[in-house]
C-alpha cells in the first residue's frame, strides 16, 4: 500500500482520516439543521407566534371546559345553567382559536374575522357571570384565578375581569396582524360547523341531564314555587351530595335557595303543612322549606342592604326584600324581649317559628349585623361579646328548645325547631 510521506508526517502528528470525515458530515448536518430548520424557526415571524399562543389557549379552554362538564351538578338549577353556559362559551373560544392555529401562517383576514367572534365571546362570558358575581373574594393568585372555573365559575368583581383579560389577550393581538390577500374559507366554515356541533352537543347533554333530574321528582308544585326530589344512591357523584346524610334536595323554580335536605327538615315541613294557613316567622335562607309546607314566609331573600351577606347573589332574578321586613326579622331573633318579639310576630301575621338548627349561629350573626352594624367588628373579634349577646337572644332561646311564656314549642327533632304563638 502506498502512503504519501504527507499523509505519513500527518498521522505522526496525530491526524485520523475517521475523524476528518466525522468533522466534515457534522459541518454538513449543522449547515443543513441552520440552513433549514433554525431558518424555519426564525421565520415564524409574528404570526406564528400568535398561533401557537391560540394552542395554547385552546387547549386550555377546551380541556377546562370538559373537565367541568365531566363533573357538572344537576342541582340547584341556576348551577347548572350557569356550568352549561360559562363551559359552552368556553369551548366555543377553544375551538375557534384552535382553527386559528390550524391555519396560523395563512390569511390574516380570517383570522382576524375569528379573533372578532373570540372577542364577542369573551364579552358575553364577562356580561353572564357578572350577574352572579360571589360577593365577599379572598386573595387569590395566578392558579386559583385560573382553578374558577372548576368551583362552579365562581368569580367575584376582580377575578372576573382578569379572566377575561386574560382570555382576550391573544384575540387582541390577532386583530392588529397585517391583512393578506389570501383566503382560506374553509378554516372560517370549518370553524362555525365546529361550533354548531359543539353546540348542539351541549344542549344534548343538558338535556339528558334534566331527563334523569325529572326521573327524581318526588313532589311538583309550581304555584309554590319548588319542587322536591328523592335523591338516588346512583347520582350521588353527579349531583355531589350524600344521599346518606340528605336523601332529597328542595329546589326553586326561581332564585338561588334550592339546597338538599334531611329526613328531619322533610318531616318538620310534613308536619308544618297539617298546621292551618300562616304566615312564618324564619330567616330567608330557609324559605323555601316553609313556602314546601304550604306557608307563607315573611321574608323570602335578603335586602339590598346585606346582599353582601348573600354567597352568590343574582342580578338575573334575584327579588330583593325590603330592609324594613329584613330589619324587622332580625330584630325578632336578636332581641332579649320576648314582648317585642311577640310584637313583631302579630305586625306581620305570622303564627309559627321555623328554625332550622343547622348554622343557626351563623345567621344568628348576619341578623345582628343588620340590626347593629356598629358592633360587626367587636362582635367577630370577641367570642365571649357575641355570647354575651348570642346567650340573651330569642335566636337562642328557639334553639335551646326553652319554655317561653307566649310561645309553644310544638315540633322537635334533630335538624328543626318549630314554636306557634301562643
Amino acid at each position: 500500500m502506498n502512503i504519501s510521506i504527507t499523509e505519513a508526517i500527518r498521522k505522526m502528528m496525530g491526524w485520523c482520516p475517521n475523524t476528518s470525515m466525522i468533522n466534515k458530515e457534522e459541518e454538513m448536518f449543522m449547515e443543513m439543521y441552520d440552513g433549514e430548520y433554525i431558518h424555519r424557526i426564525k421565520g415564524i415571524g409574528f404570526n406564528g407566534v400568535i398561533g401557537i399562543l391560540h394552542l395554547i389557549y385552546a387547549v386550555w379552554l377546551i380541556s377546562t371546559a370538559l373537565w367541568v362538564l365531566a363533573g357538572v351538578r344537576i342541582f340547584p338549577w341556576y348551577v347548572l345553567d350557569i356550568t352549561f353556559i360559562s363551559s359552552g362559551i368556553l369551548l366555543a373560544i377553544g375551538i375557534t382559536s384552535l382553527m386559528i392555529f390550524l391555519n396560523f401562517i395563512k390569511s390574516a383576514n380570517i383570522h382576524r374575522a375569528l379573533a372578532v367572534v373570540n372577542i364577542v365571546l369573551i364579552a358575553v362570558f364577562f356580561m353572564y357571570l357578572s350577574q352572579t358575581l360571589i360577593s365577599q373574594e379572598q386573595k387569590f393568585t395566578l392558579v386559583t384565578l385560573l382553578a374558577k372555573p372548576f368551583y362552579l365559575y365562581s368569580f367575584g368583581i376582580v377575578s372576573l375581569p382578569l379572566f377575561t383579560i386574560i382570555m382576550g389577550f391573544p384575540n387582541i393581538i390577532s386583530l392588529l396582524r397585517k391583512p393578506t390577500e389570501e383566503r382560506k374559507t374553509k378554516f372560517f366554515t370549518a370553524s362555525f360547523i365546529a361550533l354548531i356541533v359543539t353546540f348542539a352537543f351541549l344542549g344534548g347533554y343538558y338535556l339528558y341531564l334534566n331527563m334523569q333530574k325529572d326521573s327524581l321528582i318526588l313532589e311538583d308544585h309550581e304555584e309554590g314555587g319548588y319542587r322536591i326530589y328523592q335523591l338516588d344512591p346512583n347520582t350521588y357523584t353527579m349531583s355531589g351530595l350524600s344521599t346518606e346524610d340528605y336523601p332529597y334536595f328542595l329546589d326553586s323554580y326561581e332564585g338561588t335557595t334550592g339546597h338538599p335536605i334531611s329526613e328531619d327538615s322533610y318531616e318538620a315541613i310534613q308536619f308544618l303543612r297539617t298546621k292551618e294557613n300562616s304566615n312564618v316567622l324564619g330567616w330567608w335562607d330557609y324559605q323555601l322549606q316553609i313556602k314546601a309546607a304550604d306557608k307563607e314566609p315573611v321574608i323570602t331573600y335578603a335586602s339590598s342592604e346585606i346582599k353582601n351577606t348573600v354567597a352568590r347573589p343574582s342580578q338575573l332574578y334575584d327579588k330583593f326584600e325590603s330592609n324594613e321586613k329584613v330589619v324587622d326579622i332580625s330584630t325578632f331573633f336578636t332581641t332579649e324581649s320576648e314582648e317585642t318579639a311577640v310584637g313583631i310576630a302579630e305586625k306581620n301575621g305570622a303564627e309559627y317559628v321555623y328554625i332550622l338548627l343547622q348554622r343557626w349561629d351563623v345567621y344568628y350573626q348576619v341578623m345582628l349585623l343588620t340590626v347593629q352594624p356598629d358592633v360587626h367588628e367587636n362582635i367577630y373579634s370577641s367570642e365571649t361579646l357575641f355570647n354575651e349577646f348570642y346567650e340573651r337572644s330569642m335566636a337562642y332561646k328557639f334553639k335551646s328548645g326553652a319554655e317561653l311564656e307566649y310561645f309553644d314549642k310544638i315540633f322537635e327533632n334533630e335538624d328543626v325547631i318549630i314554636y306557634q304563638l301562643k
